[in-house]
């Protein structure tokens, strides 16, 4: 029926049951609201292609209101004037949009991919944040020495699950985690090509991958104490390739147990006396640690400020002169292990160490404090969005009877303190 189409008309109107209604705007010609029984609304606009053939193109109400409506309807019209087939072009351009898409190898979408992690649009969310240069840095390792050889030049379209599953126990069969780094990062990949819309569904939502056995290695007392009279001899580091920068680094870890990144990173300018203020980008929770020196690592920051000399990074790589890296400083760890003839352990069971200790009968500390001087993650809303404090007192604590009790096990002074000399560190503030 032809009906003057209002916008209230349009909100107002009512389905009935068993039919669907229709009514033709009496002001501009080939506009249809149609509305079905269920309640839905949408615009309808009907033309006759140059080959004879009814066209029709749809829109939904309420996206698309009365006034945008009409303004469509007349740029349509303008169109078929012109002897355009607009739908026709519309399915072609899809068509063409479909043909490149799957033309794309997996390297076109690892591009793209990279690139948007960089801003934070890999995927779909709102809880989307940049991926870190770290993990970056992995996931294009990992691509480089994986992905790419074996599915690289391969059209995206063309991937299958079984070929996937079968990468991935090759892998699996390999190293385990280098079927879970492989097959995570190919699924990232693949979901970001999904959003993209260059491939309709995933191929590799599942497959069988090793599961992380939970770590629970941490270090005995006469193993603390090897490693640290090998990190204080000379000869014995030249001979395991240790370097004085990296020396020092490794028993700063032990005695201040953050990760490993995050204490590579030490700069001058974040010491104040002896308050270390590690910032909030350089922290794995993004948010600002504030950790009391005790005085066995005022006397590490004494021997590389003699050692290093570098009015920047307390201790950069003499090579390269940047931050030492976390895989070098696995890598010079492990060489350690295998001289000593350890059982096989990691820089990181360092804070496993820490907090077996400081927790246990020895010292005493709960575990909650325990885990301050940690910086671990605490997934308690009022700790993670309320709770501002630094608890500087009690970290102080816990770092000095941590210290007392680590100069103890290595058989050094447990006031060692650089000594006696009065630290002075260069310091760069903006």
């Amino acid at each position: 029926m032809k009906t003057k189409l209002t916008p209230d008309f349009v909100k107002d109107v009512q389905p009935e049951k068993g039919k669907r209604l229709e009514f033709r705007d009496t002001e501009e010609r080939g506009l249809v609201l149609r509305v079905t029984e269920t309640g839905n609304k949408s615009w309808s606009m009907r033309y006759d292609a140059p080959d004879g053939t009814m066209r029709r193109k749809t829109y939904q109400y309420p996206e698309t209101g009365l006034g945008r409506a009409r303004e469509l309807i007349r740029k349509l019209r303008g169109q078929v004037t012109e002897g355009r087939d607009v739908i026709a072009e519309e399915r072609k351009a899809k068509a063409d949009a479909k043909a490149d898409a799957a033309r794309e190898t997996l390297a076109d979408v690892a591009t793209s991919y990279f690139a948007a992690c960089l801003v934070g649009t890999q995927r779909i969310g709102n809880r989307v944040r940049i991926k870190s240069p770290k993990t970056l840095a992995n996931e294009k390792r990992v691509w480089a020495a994986d992905i790419e050889p074996k599915f690289g030049k391969r059209q995206v379209a063309t991937l299958i699950k079984k070929e996937i599953i079968q990468w991935v126990d090759t892998l699996t069969n390999r190293s385990p985690s280098a079927g879970r780094a492989g097959f995570h990062l190919l699924r990232q990949m693949l979901n970001f090509a999904v959003t993209r819309d260059i491939i309709p569904t995933n191929p590799a939502p599942h497959a069988a991958v090793k599961a992380v056995e939970p770590r629970t290695r941490w270090l005995t007392d006469d193993e603390i104490c090897r490693i640290w009279a090998l990190l204080n001899d000379i000869e014995a580091r030249a001979e395991v390739e240790i370097s004085d920068e990296m020396g020092l680094l490794l028993q700063m870890m032990l005695v201040a147990p953050l990760r490993a990144s995050e204490v590579a990173g030490m700069a001058w300018a974040e010491i104040d006396g002896d308050i270390w203020t590690v910032p909030a980008h350089r922290m794995k929770g993004k948010r600002e640690h504030v950790m009391p020196l005790s005085k066995p690592a005022l006397a590490l920051l004494l021997r590389a400020q003699q050692i290093v000399a570098d009015d920047e990074l307390v201790f950069r790589s003499a090579r390269s002169g940047r931050q030492l890296h976390a895989v070098s400083i696995s890598a010079a760890f492990r060489r350690i292990v295998e001289h000593l003839k350890l059982p096989r352990c990691t820089p990181h069971d360092y804070r496993r160490t820490f907090l077996t200790n400081v927790c246990g009968e020895r010292i005493g500390i709960p575990r909650a404090l325990g885990k301050l001087v940690l910086a671990h993650a605490d997934y308690d809303v009022a700790a993670v969005h309320y709770d501002m404090n630094s608890y500087l007192p009690e970290k102080r604590r816990i770092a000095d009877a941590w210290a007392d009790l680590l100069m103890t096990i290595v058989a050094e002074p447990p006031g060692n303190n650089g000594g006696g000399k009065v630290l002075q560190f260069p310091r760069k503030r903006a």
